[in-house]
């Protein structure tokens, strides 16, 4: 299955959230290494979209362990990287 079920989006999403609070850095791992205003933003989890880690197209599958939460721009400019 391509897409990742709304149970590993939840469980991605508060993970990632959980350790960006802590930190004191954005929940987008993109975001976070940045160095823009974005850098430290929280995003709620409708301004995110789950990304697999190994591309589905080169044998990615989709899984937890294969799941990051990126904010909408970073996930729709990465592409198939």
């Amino acid at each position: 299955m391509r897409l990742f079920d709304e149970t590993i989006k939840k469980a991605a999403y508060s993970s990632q959230t959980t350790k960006a609070q802590a930190s004191g850095t954005s929940n987008c791992p993109l975001c976070a290494v940045g160095g823009n205003a974005n850098k430290t933003r929280i995003y709620a989890s409708r301004e995110m979209e789950a990304d697999h880690v190994a591309a589905w197209s080169k044998g990615g599958v989709s899984t937890l362990a294969n799941c990051e939460m990126l904010c909408v721009p970073h996930n729709r400019s990465k592409g198939n990287r």
